[in-house]
């Protein structure tokens, strides 16, 4: 009996795997535009005065970027930031990275900053190749598995995070998005 209980646990384990791995949100430009089940809009009513309605700070956390510098949400204030948390590893990461490099483009010169946080995604020259593989200019970070789920709360991946200049989380999206769908997010938050 403990063998098929362990079976059925293994079982349990890799659909969970297979559901981070392959993302959670829909692939279709209309469903992500519009704002999968997944998607989590911050705004809700009862905010203490200053604070957007729902929103929550951008974390504190220091980061490592790749160039072996610390870095923060704090450094990036006065832009609105979309932070992607990917994964080398994450299929549905790689074929999002595009639409990535395509909105970084879209606002060059503009106050708005494309941030990867690299997950779990193996050393910096690693990390480098993949991302000049993709021709990824926009900054990269790292940050751990563990704190990725701690610090965003993050279920899947990849997960974006909008944040508007004064460094308040606003929207929190599950799965790959369209640079289309990005830039309606964006202009909400630009001032």
């Amino acid at each position: 009996m403990m063998r098929v209980e362990r079976m059925a646990r293994a079982g349990s384990a890799l659909a969970l795997v297979a559901l981070v791995g392959l993302g959670c949100a829909p692939d279709d430009d209309a469903s992500a535009a519009a704002g999968g089940a997944a998607d989590r809009d911050l705004a809700a009513s009862g905010a203490p005065d200053g604070v957007p309605s729902g929103a929550k700070p951008a974390p504190g956390d220091v980061f490592r970027s790749l160039d072996g510098g610390e870095a923060t949400f704090d450094d990036l204030r006065g832009n609105v930031v979309v932070a992607n948390l990917w994964g080398t590893w994450c299929l549905p990461c790689r074929d999002e990275l595009p639409e990535l490099v395509e909105l970084a483009r879209i606002y060059g010169g503009r106050p708005v900053v494309v941030l990867g946080l690299a997950v779990d995604s193996g050393d910096v020259d690693e990390i480098r190749d993949f991302l000049e593989e993709f021709g990824v200019e926009y900054p990269n970070w790292t940050i751990g598995m563990d704190d990725a789920v701690a610090t965003f709360g993050a279920v899947g991946f990849p997960t974006t995070v909008m944040v508007d200049p004064e460094g308040w989380i606003r929207k929190e999206l599950l799965g790959p998005q369209t640079a289309a769908s990005l830039t309606a997010e964006i202009e909400a938050l630009l001032p």
